[in-house]
């Protein structure tokens, strides 16, 4: 190996000199900046001192053996193995004919994987397949095989999923001709709501099953608005956990950077105090934006309400012990990026779990369903009990809602809809929501 050091005013100087003496695969080692010249040390000249070093021994490499042969397959075997059939034994030959075939050519399985993806790929056209590691085609092995490796399985799972979601797609296809105007505006209305096209035909279908299972095939636009009514209504109870509990003494409230996590807080604060007659207190750990701490003690001013400022985890649990009198513990949390992993974990690590305690997300439906999924996933690791959705009012959908439904079970506790404090928090009714799916 050579090492050499060069003295240079740029990188880009340095990378030149590099090529020209070490070659290409030369590699820097190491940076710094220097001073050079000068008098006395006065007046000298930051330079940038690079060390790079390349590998001067031949690369060894080990001979790759050639892969042998594969014999062709007859049209009939290869129809079999795209249907998933056991080739048919071949006929017995001539001593003469098989010591020839054994000289030419190796036996090969003709269940092979990488046979079987050739023969797939001559029956769909042509194209070279990529090369696989053999299947064992045993059938005690095959049969007593819980888990398969996945690179066994994959290709047969992708040709499976396939013929299945084109198999549905037909089906779809065909069950929605015979659909009502009124059914098809309904799946409009619903997938214009933000509901995926899926979910929005799924829930129609059970509508219009259910009008037929009453005999109506062809049901009025009030029987199957109706039915379209109980489907969403069931869907979306299965989802509801509305109001606190007396045994809820601690909630914490976590989320995203601006989904009102602070107002609603304080709505939910004095919800407490003037309905449910429960002494409230506050806590923030919110010390990253700008006026957060006052905003949160602003609104305990009003409310007349304790409130305690924590900067670490110890710190939280003296203001516990400080709130101890207090029925109900309302913590603010700081809004972060929930992509940032070292963010996510400084929120989590102010979450002391205690008796009693409930941790809210707290979600805004001008989010898309993608993006909300993925701060459930991420807040998820640390137990998330409710969800509060907030900014009903700066948006026409909450098809969102429902998808979540099909993707979560972490039940929806409250719905704001406004600034105004205490009046724009509702518990979490599913057939106001349906109202706004499904328009007045």
């Amino acid at each position: 190996m050579r090492v050499k050091k060069y003295l240079v005013e740029t990188m880009p100087e340095a990378m030149s000199q590099i090529r020209q003496e070490l070659g290409k695969d030369a590699v820097i080692v190491s940076t710094k900046e220097v001073k050079s010249g000068g008098i006395l040390g006065m007046f000298a000249k930051k330079m940038i001192e690079v060390t790079a070093a390349v590998d001067d021994s031949p690369a060894k490499q080990a001979p790759q053996p050639r892969p042998a042969a594969r014999p062709a397959v007859p049209a009939a075997i290869a129809r079999n193995a795209y249907a998933g059939k056991p080739p048919h034994s071949p006929q017995p030959q001539s001593p003469a004919v098989t010591q020839r075939n054994e000289s030419a050519t190796p036996a090969a399985d003709p269940l092979d994987e990488a046979l079987f993806k050739d023969l797939l790929q001559d029956l769909r056209g042509g194209g070279e397949a990529k090369p696989a590691a053999p299947v064992q085609t045993a059938p005690a092995t095959i049969t007593n095989s819980v888990k398969a490796p996945v690179t066994q399985q994959e290709p047969w799972r992708d040709e499976i999923r396939e013929v299945k979601e084109m198999v549905k797609s037909m089906l779809r296809k065909s069950e929605h001709e015979n659909w009502t105007a009124y059914a098809k505006q309904l799946e409009t209305r619903l997938s214009e709501q933000g509901i995926t096209s899926e979910l929005s035909y799924s829930i129609i279908d059970r509508a219009m099953s259910s009008c037929r299972t009453e005999g109506s095939a062809q049901p009025a636009p009030t029987l199957l608005h109706s039915r379209v009514e109980s489907v969403l209504e069931e869907t979306l109870s299965r989802q509801c956990k509305s109001g606190l509990s007396r045994s809820t003494k601690v909630v914490y409230f976590v989320g995203a950077t601006g989904v009102g996590k602070t107002t609603t807080i304080a709505k939910l604060a004095a919800d407490q105090m003037f309905h449910h007659q429960r002494k409230v207190g506050f806590i923030t750990s919110d010390t990253y934006r700008i006026a957060a701490v006052e905003q949160l003690r602003t609104y305990a001013s009003i409310l007349n309400a304790p409130i305690e400022v924590v900067t670490s985890p110890n710190d939280l649990q003296r203001a516990l012990v400080s709130l101890q009198e207090c029925d109900l513990i309302l913590m603010d949390t700081a809004g972060r990026n929930y992509r940032n992993d070292m963010h996510v974990n400084e929120i989590n690590s102010m979450l002391k779990p205690v008796e009693g305690s409930e941790t809210f997300l707290v979600l805004s439906l001008t989010s898309k369903t993608e993006d909300m999924m993925a701060i459930i996933n991420r807040f998820a690791k640390h137990t998330i009990d409710r969800i509060i959705f907030t900014k009903a009012d700066e948006t026409d959908t909450c098809g969102s809602i429902v998808n979540l439904t099909e993707k979560t079970d972490i039940p929806f506790s409250y719905v704001t809809c406004g600034q105004n404090v205490p009046d724009d928090i509702k518990p979490f009714e599913p057939k106001e929501i349906i109202r706004l799916l499904l328009g007045d």
